[in-house]
């Protein structure tokens, strides 16, 4: 038996370190090769489509290790998973799908609170302009761009929720989520902290940050970014119900319970969720030179002025200065989202961990390609879909300059212009006859007409999502430089044709 001692000795002998006297790794059998210099095969199951079956399986296998499914006691509870991965721009943006769907959601949170706002100032414009109008003058000119105004910036905060619920979702994989999701994953995920952090959460006292600098996620963080977004859903669906309910003629009482009280509920509401930015960007703590932290405090006494406007029975004359001074700083609050937005800070002022990472030279990002390898499942990607590794900068949009920002703001300007446009028709048609021959294709035409401006402005802002940049080559870039100074012409005459209809129907 003699001859068993050697093997045996051999497997009970510790694994051998390689230092220079030893033979090459790539000599060594596999069973005898350093943890490191085995093969990294997540490039390839990324080219052939298996990275996110891995992954999954990854993650349910995980789960199961933590307890987290029937029938199993955790084996690895005190660090999950979500909370060691790294807090990179690779884990927040893993393809380009991700990184784009983030990017358009933040845009037009921007875009649509400043379309909001500028409707909102709207109203009492009109009325510091012309204090007793007619009623249709009134319900056209008055009523309705309010209504449009509240549905615009709900859409904005609606895009903002669904950012929200879709953190953990790969829109190239799986449909996205657009009413609900799985708010205990969500909520792990938001508590993703970077690489060297051993604590889940962060208290907030002095101790708490150390000699290394402040944490990355305080335990309050999650719970606000959260809470914040779904409150303001409910201060948006509530003064949606208002407005549409004042479109109607209701007793005093009616009016009081379906439009008074939602607007008040929903002015506590937009209250609370500028609470919530304060304390999801920890203002009181951090120095006031950051768009996020402008933009949460604009927000908070916005919110204050949308809550004390809907009280007009405490304030009385001073109600509509104080919507005014609300709606304003909102309006510079928007326009700061979309200076974050130019920075690549997606996660605005409720999502702090897209805030945190940027994109730097060399970062790779998967890329949507084709493949003839069949994955295994079917049920998990399509047969010709797979992924390819490549530098961002080969792959991204350039980031937009401070010229392409202002001519957003004015492409919104000129389309809400366009919006009160369309509504001069309805409210003043005598303003556009002719004759009698020629009346309805003179309403039509201007009809038409302010329409087809509304579609063209939002359309080009639509096209400054994508292209975020003169392009050199001509002639598309001498086709860009004269669209611009088009939507320069035609924001002016928008702005002067309303003006016009002020004055003409006042005197």
């Amino acid at each position: 038996m003699s001859y068993l001692k050697d093997p045996l000795i051999a497997c009970r002998s510790p694994p051998m370190s390689r230092t220079s006297s030893q033979e090459p790794a790539e000599d060594l059998p596999p069973s005898r090769r350093p943890v490191d210099d085995l093969h990294d095969f997540t490039k390839e199951f990324i080219e052939r489509g298996y990275h996110a079956e891995y992954c999954n399986w990854r993650d349910s296998y995980l789960k199961w290790r933590q307890g987290d499914h029937k029938g199993a006691k955790g084996e690895n509870c005190e660090s999950t998973h979500i909370k060691n991965r790294m807090g990179t721009f690779e884990y927040w943006y893993p393809t380009v799908s991700a990184y784009n769907f983030r990017r358009t959601c933040a845009y037009w949170i921007g875009v649509l609170f400043v379309e909001g706002c500028l409707f909102f100032l709207w109203q009492p414009l009109f009325e510091l302009y012309w204090d007793d109008p007619p009623k249709r003058m009134e319900f056209w000119i008055s009523k309705m761009p309010i209504l449009f105004g509240t549905t615009i910036f709900g859409a904005g905060i609606y895009m903002g929720y669904v950012e929200l619920i879709n953190m953990d979702t790969d829109t190239n994989l799986t449909r996205p989520n657009f009413l609900w999701c799985d708010w205990k994953a969500l909520y792990r995920l938001l508590q993703q902290r970077e690489e060297g952090d051993t604590d889940s959460t962060c208290s907030d006292s002095s101790n708490a940050q150390g000699a290394n600098g402040s944490c990355d996620v305080y335990w309050y963080q999650p719970l606000s970014s959260i809470a914040g977004w779904v409150i303001y859903l409910i201060g948006a669906l509530l003064y949606q119900i208002a407005n549409m309910a004042n479109m109607l003629e209701l007793e005093e009482e009616l009016h009081a319970q379906i439009v008074e009280w939602p607007l008040v509920f929903g002015g506590v509401c937009f209250f609370i969720g500028g609470c919530c930015e304060l304390i999801h960007n920890r203002c009181w703590a951090t120095p006031p030179n950051t768009f996020v932290w402008w933009t949460s405090v604009c927000n908070f006494v916005g919110g204050i002025g949308f809550w004390f406007c809907a009280c007009s029975e405490i304030f009385g004359e001073y109600t509509t200065l104080i919507g005014v001074q609300g709606t304003v700083l909102y309006l510079i609050g928007a326009v700061f989202s979309l200076c974050m937005w130019r920075t690549e800070q997606f996660g605005l002022t409720l999502i702090s961990n897209l805030n945190r990472v940027h994109r730097d030279d060399g970062t790779q990002i998967a890329v949507r390609t084709v493949s003839q390898v069949v994955p295994i499942s079917k049920s998990t990607s399509s047969p010709n879909q797979a992924f390819k590794l490549d530098d961002v900068g080969n792959v991204l949009e350039d980031k937009l300059s401070w010229r392409g920002l202002l001519f957003v703001v004015m492409c919104t300007l000129w389309g809400s212009a366009s919006l009160l446009g369309v509504l001069t028709v309805p409210a003043a048609p005598w303003e556009y006859e002719s004759t009698s021959q020629t009346m309805k294709r003179h309403l039509a035409s201007q009809e038409m007409t302010s329409v087809t401006h509304a579609i063209g402005a939002h359309l080009i802002i639509l096209l400054n999502s994508v292209s975020v940049h003169v392009p050199c080559e001509e002639p598309y870039r001498f086709l860009t430089l004269t669209m611009r100074l088009c939507v320069v012409v035609l924001t002016m005459q928008a702005v002067m044709s309303i003006s016009t209809f002020l004055v003409d129907e006042h005197h």
